[in-house]
């Protein structure tokens, strides 16, 4: 049995990501009731994708404007519970529309909230996961996405039974019924610790030693709370107490630190620029020869491969690591949206096509999909983490948004095919940047991975930086011990 402390840990998480259930919610769900939203309230093709891709950009705002602001200042849960108000006014605000700007709006309050939430439920479960899990429960936040997909397929599905004769209250109801899962976190938030490194940064040294000890996994790890506490004391120290500005954090001093910052900037439109997400709002459209139980199961299955193969790739990635998997999958990813493009060139049997769209979503979960924000949140130190972070959501929500405003203009300008080619070619580049550029952070703590160094100035996480960016594994029992105060009897910090 695990220890009751990762328990605590693997929950702490789980609430976290609900309203990342929420977004990936409203994914599933909007797929299926857009036709019956554009016709109740008379939306233009413009504004049916200002519907559906305008969620995103507003929530590459949201994360700026938002968790960028209120993470360092407020915390990660407060920040958490604030994007759960404003996802819950969205829903309401969405569900009683009677016109596309009341409707405009209400999609803005969802997407401020999607993006502020994805941003700190990131940043909260990188700061409290264990070291030994921490690839595994940070995925959590992107798997949550996918079951919240699935979901919201599901619960689609069953409204449009339920109305079938009244198309206006399908759609409202749906939407509507996105509010519960934000509500739910704002009823177990008072239960939820705050994160430890954020209570060091702001001096309340003894909240943070309680949830050290309440939250450790006392089987795996041979440091004490006491020392592992001192090990984010010292790399705190290190990096600078005071939270940097905007410019600061983007733009800072050292050469090392400039290379991690560009690299976890385009990791978030990387992600993106394979057209994964468009897939996901635009499968019943890409499917409409379909009869309606036909596409539904189609977009099931597309749900399920989603689901799978990030359930698959977090139990691996605290072993394999999150290049190798990046990387390689990434590269199969490409040849899923090339056999689509072929699948559509040739006129293939529809079974082809919903083959490979299966495929595109299983590759894509198995490697950038939910690792991307592994990474980012690992290579950035605490003092600009939430800041750095926030940008590369932005970034990521500005190209989900850019390819599924464009993608019905760009089908129908240059065709189905050529479309695909196109999202395929990027993301060959997309696995070339992964190969060469992400630095190797399997099996180091969190102070480690981001360049921490004691307050003497330790040459041994000076090297550590070193082996990271070469990609060269750094052993466990050292990646610690340059995070403590010269004199430590401690022998290895291995938890955190």
């Amino acid at each position: 049995m695990p220890d009751s402390g990762l328990w605590r840990v693997f929950l702490a998480s789980c609430a976290a990501s609900l309203c990342n259930i929420a977004f990936g919610f409203d994914v599933g769900v909007v797929s299926g009731l857009l036709t019956d939203m554009a016709t109740s309230l008379d939306l233009t093709q413009f504004e049916k994708e200002a519907a559906t891709s305008g969620l995103n950009f507003v929530a590459g705002f949201g994360a700026v404007l938002m968790s960028g602001n209120l993470l360092d200042r407020l915390g990660r849960k407060l920040t958490i519970l604030l994007a759960s108000v404003t996802l819950i006014a969205g829903a309401a605000m969405v569900a009683s529309s009677y016109s596309f700007p009341q409707l405009l709006v209400g999609r803005a309050l969802q997407g401020l909230g999607s993006g502020a939430s994805w941003c700190a439920c990131s940043v909260y479960i990188t700061e409290i996961a264990p070291l030994q899990y921490r690839g595994s429960l940070v995925s959590l936040a992107d798997i949550s996405i996918n079951f919240g997909i699935l979901l919201g397929y599901g619960v689609d599905f069953g409204v449009q039974e339920a109305f079938l004769d009244h198309p206006d209250l399908h759609w409202r109801v749906s939407m509507a019924l996105a509010a519960l899962l934000p509500l739910l976190f704002c009823v177990v938030s008072p239960f939820l610790p705050e994160t430890p490194r954020w209570l060091v940064s702001k001096g309340r040294d003894a909240e943070a030693l309680e949830v050290l000890r309440k939250y450790s996994d006392d089987r795996s790890s041979s440091a004490t709370p006491e020392e592992v506490l001192a090990g984010i004391k010292a790399a705190a120290a290190a990096d600078g107490n005071a939270t940097p500005s905007w410019s600061s954090s983007l733009c800072p001093s050292s050469p090392h630190d400039v290379k991690m910052v560009v690299i976890a900037l385009l990791l978030g439109p990387a992600q993106q620029i394979t057209g994964t997400e468009a897939i996901l709002y635009y499968a019943p459209t890409i499917l409409s020869s379909l009869s309606r139980f036909s596409r539904f199961y189609a977009n099931l299955s597309i749900g399920a491969s989603k689901l799978f193969g990030e359930l698959f790739a977090a139990y691996f990635v605290d072993s394999a690591g999150r290049r190798l998997l990046m990387s390689v999958f990434n590269f199969f990813l490409c040849v899923a949206v090339f056999g689509i493009a072929l699948a559509q060139f040739y006129h293939a049997h529809i079974i082809i096509t919903v083959v490979c769209l299966c495929l595109v979503m299983l590759t894509f979960s198995l490697g950038p999909g939910p690792f991307t924000f592994v990474v980012v949140n690992e290579i950035i130190p605490l003092s600009r983490r939430a800041r750095v972070v926030a940008a590369s959501v932005f970034l990521n929500r500005m190209t989900s948004g850019t390819v599924a405003l464009t993608f019905l203009s760009v089908k129908t300008a240059i065709g189905v095919p050529s479309t695909f080619f196109l999202y395929g070619g990027l993301g060959l580049v997309g696995t070339v940047f992964y190969i060469f550029f992400i630095p190797n952070t399997t099996g180091v703590s969190l102070e480690q991975a981001s360049g921490g160094t004691d307050n003497n100035g330790s040459s041994d996480a000076a090297n550590a930086k070193d082996d990271i960016e070469a990609g060269r594994e750094h052993p466990e029992p050292d990646a610690s011990t340059a995070l403590l105060p010269k004199g430590s009897n401690v022998a290895h910090i291995q938890q955190y």
